[in-house]
C-alpha cells in the first residue's frame, strides 16, 4: 500500500517522523510525504529514508474559498498521479484540502491529526466571522470524510465538538506525537542554572515574557543562563524585538537560531522553559527534554499542561504571566535537590505516557496498517 502523510512543510526540512516512516515501511507499505510547493533543496533525510516527497499549493493561511478548490483539484490530482492508497494528515488547517482531495481521488482509508487547533477559533471581528463561516462546513465535511481523526490533547477535542463539527463517532485522544527514548536518553542535569526555551520563535510561544522573566531572575542571580533558541517566524508581530535585543545586549539572552539537532542544547541546560500560550498539540520541545530528564516550566494551557504534573515534574504558569514565570525561575535556581527529583521524574511521565512506538502503533490500528 501506497502511504501518504501531510504536513505544512517543505523539502528542505529533515524528517521529524521518522520512527512512523519506518514503522510503517517495516509493516511492507511505501511512505510519501506531501508538503508545500518551493525551490529548496530536498533535504538528505528522503533519500536517507526512502521517502518521495510531493509538492502542491497548500500555505499556512487561505481565506480565499476560489485558491482552496485549485489546491483540492491539484491535490486530487497528486494523489491520483502516484496510487496514494492511505493519507495521514497532520494540520488542522490543511484537512479541508487534503481529506476532500483524498476522497476525489479514490481515498477513503484517512487518518486526521489534529496537532492543534491553530489559529481559525482565536479569530475575531468580521473577517474573523467571514472567515468561520467558509472553514467551519469546510472542516465538517473533512472529519465527515475521514477514517479517524485523533486529537494531540483532550482541550482540542471539546473545543471542536463544542462548535458543532464533529458528526461521526470516528474521533478520539492520542498523546501527541511522542517522543523516541531511544534518541533522547536520560542525560545528568547540568549543574549550573542554565535555562533553555527551543522553539519557532513567535510572541505566541511566549518569547516575550521567557525574556522579561530572564531579565527579572538575573537580577536576583547574576550567574545564571538563559538560552533562546530557535527561528524567528516570519510573522514576528508578537516579538518585542526591542526588548529582546536589549536582553540579548545586556548578555542575560543567549539567541542561537535554527538548529538540526536540539540534543546538545538540551544536555547543556538545567531546566528547560516553554511559556506558550499558543493553540499547540503537545510540543515535541518539551517531550524531547523530559526525555533527556530535565524538569520544565510551561504553561497551564491546551497541549503544554499534558506534559507536567504540577510541582512534581516542574512548574505550571498562568499563560502570559511573566511574573509568576520569573517566580518559578528563582525557585528552580534556589531549590538544587529538588530539580533533581524533577528532573527524573520527568523521564518516568514521558516514558510510561508519551514513547513514540506506542502512539505510532495506535495510529496504524487506526488506520488498519497493521
Amino acid at each position: 500500500m501506497k502511504v501518504a502523510i501531510s504536513a505544512i512543510r517543505t523539502k528542505n526540512i529533515r524528517i521529524n517522523r521518522h520512527e512512523l516512516v519506518t514503522s510503517i515501511q517495516g509493516l511492507g507499505h511505501s511512505v510519501f510525504y506531501i508538503g508545500q510547493e518551493s525551490n529548496d533543496n530536498i533535504h538528505p533525510d528522503y533519500e536517507k529514508f526512502n521517502v518521495k516527497f510531493l509538492s502542491i499549493p497548500l500555505g499556512r493561511s487561505n481565506t480565499n474559498p476560489f485558491r482552496e478548490i485549485k489546491s483540492i483539484i491539484q491535490t486530487k490530482r497528486v494523489l491520483e498521479e502516484n496510487n496514494i492508497e492511505a493519507l495521514i494528515s497532520y494540520g488542522i488547517r490543511t484537512f479541508p484540502t487534503m481529506v476532500i482531495a483524498a476522497r476525489l481521488a479514490g481515498v477513503k482509508n484517512i487518518l486526521c491529526i489534529v496537532n492543534g487547533s491553530g489559529r481559525l477559533f482565536q479569530l475575531k471581528g468580521l473577517k474573523g466571522l467571514f472567515v468561520k463561516l467558509i472553514s467551519y462546513p469546510m472542516l465538517s465535511l473533512a472529519f465527515l470524510l475521514s477514517k479517524s481523526i485523533l486529537f494531540q490533547n483532550p482541550d482540542d477535542m471539546r473545543l471542536v465538538k463544542r462548535k458543532g463539527l464533529l458528526w461521526k463517532k470516528n474521533y478520539g485522544t492520542i498523546n501527541g506525537s511522542g517522543v523516541n527514548l531511544e534518541e533522547f536518553q536520560f542525560h545528568e542535569l547540568e549543574k549550573k542554572p542554565v535555562f533553555s526555551m527551543i522553539s519557532r520563535l513567535t510572541g505566541s510561544k511566549g518569547v516575550n515574557e521567557y525574556v522579561q522573566a530572564a531579565s527579572f531572575a538575573k537580577q536576583i542571580h547574576p550567574n545564571a543562563n538563559f538560552n533562546l533558541i530557535g527561528p524567528i517566524d516570519e510573522d514576528n508581530s508578537g516579538i518585542n524585538m526591542k526588548e529582546l535585543k536589549k536582553a540579548i545586549d545586556d548578555g542575560v539572552i543567549s539567541l542561537s537560531g535554527k538548529v538540526e539537532d536540539v540534543r546538545p542544547f538540551l544536555k547543556q541546560c538545567r531546566v528547560f522553559v516553554l511559556p506558550s500560550y499558543y493553540p499547540e498539540g503537545v510540543p515535541r520541545s518539551i517531550l524531547e527534554a523530559m526525555a533527556i530528564g530535565r524538569p520544565v516550566i510551561t504553561t497551564n494551557s491546551p497541549g503544554c499542561k499534558e506534559t507536567v504534573v504540577d510541582g512534581v515534574n516542574g512548574f505550571l504558569v498562568q499563560p502570559m504571566d511573566s511574573t509568576e514565570l520569573a517566580e518559578k525561575i528563582v525557585w528552580m535556581i534556589e531549590n538544587y535537590e529538588k530539580v533533581n527529583i524533577m528532573g527524573e521524574e520527568s523521564r518516568k511521565i514521558v516514558t510510561e505516557k508519551f514513547d513514540v512506538n506506542k502512539i505510532n502503533q495506535l495510529m496504524l490500528q487506526q488506520l488498519g496498517l497493521n
